[in-house]
């Protein structure tokens, strides 16, 4: 039997795409068991571009990029993509309209997630361009469920932080510290969880360290897709396009 090939597009953050490259691995093995692996094409974006998209908002521009680098990814024979960044799936909708291999959309597998376990208040860490776009604030607030989200001046801070320490071999203990100490501060908003809407931030908080549940979006994102191209369930948060 063949194995599937899942395409990944990262490189705006490198934590993250290095993350999602062993999460793929690990979860194929507690699926499958033995040696067999997802084969991985990897296409690493140019990080300059995709911030200039995002900070002059220019979506359209942003999109024709992704679904260039898909393109390259289904020429690879990839049977799956997964974007490995909350943020670029300010475009998914119209991306996914345009390319034919199957997708995960991070937002609504974060969301199936969140309602099956019942919270009904979550804290949002993201990168200020998820924040600001209420990306998740609108994906929530659908199901009835309350975003809360840091103050201004901390949000600055992590969005420097995800930038910045979080992309070194080591996050510095005192950039973990303050983080948890945003969770604490959404928990005393009312978080019931606190979702990492930024693939970045699985380096530096987890369930160990975590005062609340922690909504891991990049595990999240990863089940979903092996879910997909291992068992061929199709959960919420999947989509593809016929072939013409």
């Amino acid at each position: 039997m063949s194995v599937p090939r899942i395409g990944v597009i990262g490189g705006v953050g490198p934590a993250a795409t290095i993350l999602y490259y062993r999460l793929i691995l690990d979860g194929a093995q507690e699926r499958v068991g033995g040696r067999r692996r997802p084969e991985i094409v990897l296409y690493s974006l140019d990080h300059s571009r995709v911030d200039d998209y995002l900070e002059g908002m220019l979506l359209d521009q942003l999109a024709g990029y992704l679904i260039g680098a898909i393109g390259s990814l289904e020429a690879a024979g990839c049977d799956a993509a997964v974007i490995a960044c909350n943020s670029m799936h300010l475009v998914y909708e119209e991306v996914a309209a345009r390319t034919k291999i199957p997708m995960v959309n991070i937002v609504d597998a974060a969301l199936d997630a969140t309602v099956r376990r019942g919270f009904r208040a979550v804290g949002l860490l993201a990168t200020t361009f998820v924040v600001k776009s209420r990306l998740y604030h609108r994906a929530l607030e659908s199901r009835g469920i309350r975003p809360a989200v840091p103050n201004n001046d901390e949000q600055d801070w992590i969005m420097e932080a995800i930038l910045d320490d979080l992309q070194g071999p080591i996050v510095p203990p005192a950039t973990v510290e303050r983080l948890l100490a945003n969770v604490v501060a959404l928990e005393e908003q009312g978080a019931e969880a606190v979702m990492l809407a930024c693939t970045d931030l699985s380096v530096a908080i987890t369930e160990a360290n975590s005062p609340l549940p922690v909504i891991d979006t990049a595990r999240i994102h990863v089940d979903a897709v092996l879910d997909r191209v291992l068992t061929g369930q199709r959960g919420i948060g999947l989509s593809s396009v016929s072939q013409p």
